[in-house]
């Protein structure tokens, strides 16, 4: 990643050099070297920049939670960063199949989506996005590996509805 690359990053994220330093958990002079080229970006950088830009761009949140970054919890800050480039990922292979293969029902006061006998409830993360609790199937006994492309489409569906209210709430003018 060119410094001018990473730039373009922190414009689209509307991140500021310190920013970008806490929730990468490096320092403002890192970020900086990386921006001048003095210091060759780190691939796993570049690998978080690009789940956070995919999540971005769909309206979803990403990054560490405010707590993690104030405290400094490396640890609890890169679990948010391989939390987002999963997300990322598998919203791509999704995308890839050509979106969700049935109809979820999302529900989400009740953190979940819905097709036929599956369920798939989600909770939520401190940084604002959601990750995978439990599914269960009432036709027969559920299989992880077996179902996991209908996992995945629930996640899909259920990430387009946290994008489309997180939407209807900006239009609004309503703060998360």
């Amino acid at each position: 990643m060119t410094g001018d690359e990473l730039n373009r990053y922190l414009e689209l994220l509307e991140l500021t050099q310190a920013d970008l330093a806490a929730r990468l958990g490096v320092t403002t002079r890192t970020v900086r070297r990386w921006q001048t080229s003095e210091q060759p970006t780190p691939p796993w950088v570049a690998e978080v920049l690009g789940a956070w830009r995919q999540l971005h761009t769909r309206n979803l949140p990403w990054g560490a939670d405010l707590e993690s970054v104030w405290y400094g919890d490396d640890d609890q800050i890169r679990r948010h960063q391989d939390h987002d480039k999963a997300l990322a990922a598998l919203l791509q292979r999704v995308k890839a199949r050509g979106g969700p293969s049935a109809p979820w029902r999302v529900n989400l006061r009740d953190h979940s989506a819905t097709l036929g006998p599956i369920t798939v409830r989600f909770y939520r993360l401190a940084s604002n996005s959601f990750s995978v609790a439990n599914y269960r199937r009432g036709d027969m006994l559920p299989d992880a590996r077996r179902d996991q492309p209908l996992i995945e489409d629930a996640v899909a569906a259920f990430a387009a509805a946290v994008s489309e209210a997180r939407r209807a709430r900006h239009h609004e003018g309503w703060d998360e």
